[in-house]
Parts: C-alpha cells; sequence; structure tokens
C-alpha cells in the first residue's frame, strides 16, 4: 500500500516562481531549431561533390537554411525585451549572424573568443528559476555554435595555435591552446 507524503509543506502561502516565456525566448527556441536545421544543411554540403546528382539540391537546401536561419535571427531581434534575461539571448543571436556571415579567419576568431572574453555580457545573472533556464538555453545555443565552428568552412578560418575547439564540452566552447 502507497503512503500519501506531501512533497510541499501545507504552511506554504508562496506561489512558487516559475519560468514564463517571452517574446525573446520563444523566438530564441525557433533559432535554436532554425541553426540546427542550417548546420545539418551545411554538413551535408561536407561530402558533396559537383559529380553528385543530388549537390544542386543540397546547395539550394542549405541556401534555404542559411536564410531561414538569417531571418530568424532578425524576427528576434525584432522581439521586444521584455526582461534582463532576454539580452544574452539577443547577444548570441547577434553572434551566430555574424559568424554566418563572416569571411574573415580573424573575424571569426575574434567572435568564437567573445562569450569567453565577457562572461557577464553573455550569461544570465543569478539563480531563480528564469536565470537558469536562460543559461541552460545559452548552454545549448553554445553547442550549436561548437558544431558551427567544426564545419570545413568555418575550421579552416580558426588557427590551431589560437584556439582548440572542445567538441563534447557544453559549458565551454573555446579554450586557450596548450
Amino acid at each position: 500500500m502507497a503512503d500519501c507524503t506531501f512533497t510541499i509543506s501545507a504552511k506554504t502561502t508562496e506561489v512558487a516562481s516559475s519560468f514564463a516565456h517571452t517574446p525573446t525566448t520563444t523566438r530564441f527556441t525557433g533559432l535554436m531549431h532554425s541553426f540546427s536545421a542550417y548546420i545539418e544543411a551545411e554538413r551535408d554540403l561536407e561530402h558533396c561533390g559537383s559529380w553528385d546528382p543530388a549537390c544542386d539540391a543540397w546547395i539550394r537546401d542549405a541556401e534555404r537554411a542559411r536564410t531561414r536561419v538569417l531571418d530568424a535571427i532578425a524576427n528576434l531581434c525584432a522581439a521586444p525585451t521584455r526582461r534582463r534575461a532576454d539580452l544574452p539571448l539577443r547577444r548570441y543571436a547577434g553572434l551566430a549572424q555574424m559568424l554566418i556571415e563572416s569571411d574573415s579567419p580573424e573575424q571569426v576568431q575574434t567572435l568564437l573568443a567573445l562569450p569567453d572574453r565577457f562572461p557577464q555580457a553573455f550569461r544570465c545573472a543569478g539563480n531563480d528559476p528564469v536565470a537558469r533556464r536562460v543559461d541552460l538555453m545559452v548552454a545549448s545555443f553554445r553547442q550549436h555554435l561548437n558544431a558551427l565552428a567544426r564545419l570545413p568552412d568555418f575550421a579552416g578560418m580558426i588557427e590551431a595555435d589560437y584556439v582548440v575547439i572542445e567538441p563534447d564540452a557544453s559549458n565551454l566552447m573555446l579554450a586557450p591552446a596548450a
């Protein structure tokens, strides 16, 4: 037989705080989906050769995915900022846009180092439910940035003696070379 056990004190009168989405967090979730589709489309191009009949379709798919992710970033930037926790998400969206549009190795290196150089700008301060949830969203997005940095187009722009990309580090994207 099961006994009834209360997990919350009967004396508790205050409402438990929880995470509520804002327009920015909702659009950031959509951006993460578009960003992962863009990375997958770019991965399809890694082994694509001009001799492959599917190459043209994969190129078109990658171009569409790139357009979708840039549109998602623009959509997120157009969203109103409702709380301070929205700011790191907006900064990561801007960082992703600059990385996608970058064609300079120096710029890619500088952009990838920004979250580690300015952690207070790319994290949500506090230990409340909102800060923890936003930090989880940021950690997931950093994994996407890590995957983007490992793509051949970007990996060729990153000098090995400048940064080391840690593929399995969920909380760190870049570390100084040893």
